[in-house]
C-alpha cells in the first residue's frame, strides 16, 4: 500500500506540475498546454485522490505524500487563480477600447458549403469551405486562416471555430494556402489575398456583408490574416483578431523561445527561404506584420500566452506598442498560465479568449 501511495502521489505530481514546467519537445509540449488549460477541473480530482492516497500510509511516507498531494493541488490551482485576474484585465482592457460587454447570442443552425473554388494568379485553384447561419439578410463576415508553421494544416481543422461562431450570428469563410517548403512566401499571402477576391466577387450570392468582414488567424495563420489586414483588400475588412502571431520574424529568428521544442528559427527559414540575412532580410521584412504596420490599418485584438513556446510574448508587446504609436485601435491579451495553441483545448484560455474576440467582432462588425 505504501508503494501504491507514493508512486500515486509522485504521478499526480509529475502531472499538475506541467502547469509550471515548459514541454522541451513537441510531445511533451502536448502536456504543458493542455494540462494549465483543464485545471479548474483537475484540482478537485488531484485533492480528492490525493486525500485517499494519504489514507493508505502511515508514518513518514504519509507525510511525503501529503506533501506531494498538496503541490499538486497548488500548482493545479494557480491557473484558475490566474485566470481571474487575466478577466478583469481582460475586461478594462476591452472597455478602455470601447468594446461593451457580451450582449445575448441566440445560437442557430448553420448551413456548411464546402470546397468552394478559389482561383489563384498563377491559374491554379485551391478551395473554401462557407459556414453561413441561417438568418435572414447579410450577416457579417469572418475569414479564417489556420496555422500549421506555414508547413501543414487544412481547413478542417478550423471546422470547430467556425461552427462556433457561425451559430452565434456570423458567417465563416475558412480559406486555404499553399504551404512551404514547396511554396515560400510570399505565396502564401498571395493565396490570401485572391481567397478574398473571391469572396469580394461572391459575397452578394452568398448572402453575406462584405462591408463588415473581420480577418481571423491562429499562429501562422494569424501572421497572415495580420499581413492580409495591413494591405488593400477588396473587402472592407474592419478587425483582425491574431492568436499567438508570430509578427517580428527577424527577432523570431534571431531570439527562438528557450526551450525551443519546434525549431523556431528554422521554421522561418523554411516559410522564408533562409535565414535573414543579406539575401533574405527583405523577405523577412516583407512578411513581417511589424514592419508592415501602418496608420489606417484596421484595429487588431492579439491574444498570447506568457508561456508560448513557440512565439515570445514579448513580440506581441512590441507589436501592440508599434500599434499604439500608429494610433491603431487594438487590444492585446496576455494569459499567464497558456501556452502556444491553447485553445486547442476547451478551457480557460479559450473561456477568456472566445469571450474577448466575439466582443470585440460585436463592437467592430
Amino acid at each position: 500500500m505504501t508503494l501504491l501511495a507514493v508512486g500515486g502521489a509522485v504521478l499526480l505530481l509529475a502531472i499538475a506540475m506541467w502547469t509550471v514546467i515548459p514541454g522541451p519537445t513537441i510531445v511533451t509540449l502536448d502536456f504543458a498546454i493542455g494540462v494549465p488549460e483543464v485545471s479548474f477541473a483537475l484540482v478537485w480530482v488531484f485533492a480528492a485522490i490525493g486525500a485517499g492516497l494519504t489514507l493508505l500510509v502511515r508514518g513518514r511516507w504519509r507525510a511525503v505524500v501529503i506533501v506531494m498531494s498538496a503541490l499538486s493541488v497548488a500548482a493545479l490551482a494557480w491557473p484558475p487563480l490566474a485566470a481571474v485576474g487575466t478577466w478583469r484585465h481582460c475586461e478594462d482592457a476591452l472597455r478602455a477600447n470601447g468594446i461593451s460587454p457580451l450582449r445575448p447570442h441566440a445560437l442557430v443552425g448553420v448551413d456548411v458549403t464546402r470546397d468552394i473554388p478559389v482561383p489563384l494568379r498563377d491559374g491554379t485553384t485551391l478551395a473554401l469551405d462557407l459556414y453561413r447561419p441561417q438568418l435572414p439578410g447579410m450577416p457579417p463576415l469572418i475569414v479564417t486562416i489556420y496555422g500549421g508553421s506555414w508547413t501543414s494544416g487544412s481547413r478542417a481543422a478550423e471546422a470547430p471555430l467556425a461552427q462556433w461562431y457561425a451559430a452565434r450570428g456570423y458567417a465563416v469563410a475558412v480559406i486555404d494556402y499553399r504551404h512551404a517548403p514547396a511554396h515560400r512566401f510570399p505565396v502564401q499571402i498571395d493565396d490570401v489575398d485572391d481567397a478574398l477576391t473571391t469572396i469580394a466577387r461572391s459575397a452578394n450570392g452568398w448572402h453575406v456583408d462584405r462591408e463588415r468582414v473581420a480577418l481571423f488567424g491562429r499562429s501562422a495563420g494569424a501572421q497572415l490574416a495580420l499581413l492580409a489586414g495591413e494591405r488593400v483588400q477588396p473587402l472592407r475588412v474592419r478587425a483582425v483578431v491574431a492568436y499567438y502571431a508570430p509578427t517580428d520574424l527577424i527577432n523570431g529568428w534571431k531570439k527562438p523561445p528557450r526551450p525551443d521544442p519546434a525549431g523556431a528559427a528554422e521554421i522561418l527559414a523554411v516559410y522564408l527561404g533562409g535565414p535573414p540575412d543579406a539575401e533574405h532580410l527583405a523577405t523577412y521584412r516583407a512578411a513581417a506584420p511589424l514592419e508592415n504596420a501602418h496608420t489606417g490599418m484596421p484595429p487588431v485584438l492579439a491574444i498570447i500566452g506568457d508561456r508560448d513556446e513557440l512565439v515570445r510574448p514579448e513580440f506581441q508587446r512590441n507589436f501592440a506598442a508599434r500599434l499604439t504609436a500608429l494610433h491603431v485601435r487594438n487590444v492585446a491579451i496576455e494569459l499567464p498560465w497558456a501556452n502556444h495553441s491553447f485553445d486547442a483545448v476547451d478551457g480557460l484560455g479559450s473561456a477568456i479568449a472566445h469571450n474577448a474576440t466575439l466582443r470585440f467582432l460585436d463592437a467592430l462588425l
